[in-house]
């Protein structure tokens, strides 16, 4: 089984976009040096006929889909699926600002230490802590201004994800400040610093270091192969995934469903929360379901049968805001299959969603064993661009586009079709704190009981 095909790259300033107007570009493995970017503003259009649907390959019960967070369909202003390659600026700009936020860092644990009198030192512990808090709201709106401005159609789609990356970095490195002034603290006679405010930042912070983002630093940073990238925008809403060897990877963040200025709430009731959220995780097997308390928000994470949830729930607005999601692609759940065949080759594509894995599959029309094919993909009546090859396996995953596409096989002489419709996602229902999940999933059944956990440890979910 292949993902698609990693290449050893040079130091390249380049990028191929699918967009939700045009062929996703050549992929390097076919032609290193076509390079295009297409992109597209709005909602989908309406649906064209829809294609054939039947049911799951499996022929025991068929699973329920697992709830994503989500930019509702009709806020949705731009979305691509981009190939991303190791890029000596990005590169060295990443490395830039990690050490600028270091040294800040270092000079505000300075600034502390070299307190002439304790109510100095309790004096500065107070500034550098409300200086911490602006950090991250500036963090917050640095953001928000790239998902707009990449709404807007004023950045592409790469200087959207270095952003995001950057934001990662930088969110890192708060978070390491954040526990040097609660050490400092902690060595400061008669100063009581409020745990929960502390807590709070963190847990702000994990938002911002997703798996995804991790990832596409390892690629900028040109420790890995070149990959691509699901993105998709709204207002204050950005949606990034990607699929690394056999894992599908997601975040998603809802700025315009965090309040961030509510009181603390019992670890209860953000538990409730995202097991109406996400009823089919709470109702599969949990391995360990762990809340981080403080503040105005609280991230829940769950390891589950299925994979791996972290759910930022935002105790005002009462609703998930933001999520990181690591899922088997064997885990996952078709929503639809199309079919397509040759005399002797048969192309099955198992479609999720949009910015979700879609499984090509070619094999022996009579026989049934797998075929390796070229494949390719052609968004709406754009140009087919390569994709790659399914394997020995026959097998190839990819990411949905945003828009109706076709995947063309060729082997054995043929050339075999099918078209496919994106479909929608199993969207998490905002409305969660009613206690009712989304139309498609089954209502969470069971009273959470919280699993004590230190706020820090939650730092550590997608340390690089």
């Amino acid at each position: 089984m292949r993902a698609l095909p990693a290449i050893a790259a040079a130091l390249l300033v380049c990028s191929a976009v699918v967009g939700a107007t045009g062929g996703l570009a050549e992929s390097p493995a076919s032609d290193a040096g076509a390079a295009s970017s297409l992109s597209g503003t709005g909602p989908a259009p309406a649906a064209l006929a829809p294609s054939p649907r039947v049911a799951q390959t499996d022929g025991d019960a068929p699973l329920q889909q697992i709830n994503v967070l989500d930019t509702p369909p009709t806020s949705v202003e731009r979305w691509a699926v981009e190939q991303q390659y190791v890029d000596l600026g990005p590169a060295l700009g990443l490395s830039t600002n990690a050490t600028t936020d270091r040294l800040r860092t270092l000079a505000t644990v300075e600034r502390v230490e070299s307190s002439n009198t304790t109510d100095e030192r309790r004096e500065r512990l107070r500034e550098a802590l409300s200086d911490l808090e602006r950090r991250v709201d500036e963090l917050d709106e640095r953001q928000t201004t790239a998902v707009e401005a990449y709404g807007r159609g004023e950045i592409t789609s790469r200087e959207l994800l270095v952003t995001l990356v950057r934001v990662s970095i930088a969110a890192e490195e708060l978070n390491d400040r954040r526990g040097r002034i609660e050490a400092l603290a902690a060595d400061t006679r008669g100063f009581d610093i409020n745990r929960g405010r502390l807590a709070s930042i963190g847990n702000r912070l994990s938002a911002f270091r997703g798996p995804v983002r991790a990832h596409a630093e390892a690629v900028l940073q040109g420790e890995a192969d070149p990959h691509r990238f699901y993105l998709s925008t709204g207002p204050q809403s950005v949606t990034v995934s990607t699929i690394l060897d056999d894992t599908y990877l997601r975040e998603a963040y809802r700025g315009d469903l965090r309040n961030g200025a509510g009181d603390a709430i019992e670890l209860e009731v953000a538990l409730d929360i995202v097991a109406a959220s996400y009823p089919v995780i709470w109702n599969t097997t949990r391995e360990q379901t762990q809340v981080f308390g403080g503040g105005e928000t609280y991230p829940v994470r769950i390891a589950h049968s299925r994979g791996d949830l972290t759910a930022f729930v935002d105790s005002d607005a009462r609703a998930v805001y933001a999520e990181h999601q690591s899922r088997p692609l064997a885990s996952m759940v078709a929503d639809q299959q199309v079919q397509g065949a040759g005399e002797g080759v048969r192309l099955v594509v198992n479609q999720t969603y949009p910015g979700g894995p879609a499984q090509i599959r070619v094999v022996d029309d009579v026989t049934g064993d797998p075929i390796d094919a070229s494949v390719s993909i052609a968004i709406e009546t754009g140009d087919a661009t390569r994709l790659g090859t399914t394997g020995d396996d026959g097998v190839l995953w990819t990411l949905s586009p945003y828009r109706r596409y076709t995947i063309t096989v060729e082997a054995q002489g043929e050339s075999v079709e099918a078209v496919v419709d994106p479909g929608a996602p199993p969207r998490v229902d905002t409305r969660a704190d009613s206690g009712s999940g989304s139309g498609d999933n089954a209502t969470a059944t069971a009273t959470p009981t919280p699993t004590p956990t230190d706020d820090a440890m939650l730092a550590d979910l997608y340390q690089r």
